[in-house]
């Protein structure tokens, strides 16, 4: 989806001129073409995510796509997986796919591939200790519902984070559509600035422990 520099702006919780400025200035992932910034709404959630930067987002915005559950549904106990090994990335994720329970038809490899890819392209640790792997083609997971996995390493692994801390924890998002992907990364932006939540992830706190906590912190 492509925004002006207003609605980037609001996204983002600035004003449109300080959007332009940003822009200008090679702060904000944008396109320039006949004298107008446009921005990739994917591209603005992924660095403000990385950034640490606060965005204009509901934990539980209103969704037409009867397909997408609600936050707390996608943190289900079984969706956490513990002493996940690997040296490096690649490593990690190999191992973490060995785990993740995808529904039969899809191919594990290509999906691999295409994490590595993605992570050559530009990193997907958001600080904080914290990933994200996802595909930039959601369409490749042949999954009816959105797949989630929270992977905590056995041991820490350098993802060239923008503050320099190794990652501790991956959370693995694989999604049937770029709307649904969106919504979720918007949705994970919310728990991501929450210094309780990343504590319980940094700690390895058990899953019925952060689950129960997510229910009592998401806006009613």
């Amino acid at each position: 989806m492509e925004l002006n520099s207003s609605e980037a702006g609001r996204l983002l919780q600035l004003h449109e001129n300080e959007v332009r400025e940003w822009a200008r200035a090679g702060k904000l992932p944008h396109i320039y073409s006949q004298g107008r910034y446009r921005y990739n709404r994917q591209a603005i959630l992924e660095w403000a995510l990385a950034h640490n930067h606060p965005l204009q987002l509901p934990a539980q915005p209103n969704s037409d796509d009867p397909n997408l559950p609600p936050l707390d549904e996608i943190f289900a106990r079984e969706h956490f997986y513990y002493d996940v090994p690997g040296g490096n990335f690649a490593e990690a994720a190999r191992a973490a796919l060995e785990r993740f329970t995808l529904p039969p038809g899809n191919d594990k490899e290509l999906i691999y591939d295409l994490l590595i890819s993605r992570e050559k392209l530009m990193t997907t640790a958001l600080g904080d200790g914290l990933a994200i792997p996802h595909v930039r083609i959601p369409v490749v997971a042949d999954v009816p519902r959105p797949v989630f996995g929270v992977f905590f390493l056995s041991q820490p692994i350098d993802m060239n984070a923008l503050d320099g801390q190794p990652v501790h924890t991956l959370f693995f998002l694989l999604s049937l559509t770029p709307k649904q992907h969106l919504e979720l990364l918007a949705r994970l932006a919310f728990l991501f600035r929450k210094e309780e939540f990343i504590t319980l992830l940094r700690e390895r706190a058990p899953a019925p422990k952060i689950v129960e906590w997510i229910g009592a912190h998401l806006p009613k």
